[in-house]
């Protein structure tokens, strides 16, 4: 890792993600039982957990960003039992069907193989768990979506692997997800060339 992926980019992850904190919020209310949030770098979502959660278990790949959501767990009072581990979303260790829900809160823009994470969260999930997420996504509007495709080389090195244009609603059907709620817009508080996301709760049947 460079310094600027272990110093600066954890900062300005945390600084960019703040227009869509009520948005993760909002769907994160749909997470229960024993979870695994992907992805979970600095620990901004572990306060957005609701009543309805007894575990959490969050994985990184990045030590930088696990050190700081260690530190920030425990500076913070949770109602649920916690573990952060090292670990990599496209190879979980953990056994099937052995979670309630799992948490993607902007992830699959950049997990490098997101089509292996994705059926690996499918099968770490219970028959009948969640799979919750909040995703930027590759724009509907065909001449925006063409943008973040000339755009997204440059974006990807700036944001240390993240693409600006991925179908992730798409992935996540394929990977056998079928959506028990899904939203897609544009966002208002974000610059435009990033602001198509969508955010709901898919079920693994």
């Amino acid at each position: 890792m460079s310094f600027y992926e272990d110093r600066i980019f954890p900062h300005v992850m945390e600084w960019g993600a703040r227009p869509f904190r009520r948005s993760c919020a909002e769907v994160m209310a749909y997470a229960q039982g024993r979870v695994l949030e992907i992805g979970v770098g600095t620990g901004a979502n572990l306060r957005n957990y609701p009543e309805a959660v007894t575990e959490v278990i969050g994985i990184e790949p990045s030590d930088a960003m696990l050190q700081i959501a260690h530190e920030r767990l425990q500076q913070t009072k949770s109602a649920f039992r916690w573990e952060l581990q090292q670990a990599d979303a496209r190879s979980l260790p953990f056994e099937t069907a052995s979670f309630d829900t799992v948490v993607a809160i902007l992830v699959f823009c950049t997990i490098p193989d997101p089509e292996r994470a994705a059926a690996e969260a499918f099968r770490a999930l219970k028959p009948g768990g969640r799979l919750v997420f909040f995703e930027h996504v590759v724009s509907p509007d065909s001449g925006l979506a063409r943008w973040q495709h000339r755009i997204n080389p440059t974006w990807r090195k700036l944001a240390c692997g993240c693409e600006i244009n991925r179908d992730t609603r798409s992935l996540f059907e394929r990977a056998g997800f079928r959506f028990e709620n899904i939203k897609a817009w544009q966002h208002p508080k974000i610059v435009s060339i990033a602001a198509s996301v969508i955010a709901g709760v898919g079920v693994r049947p």
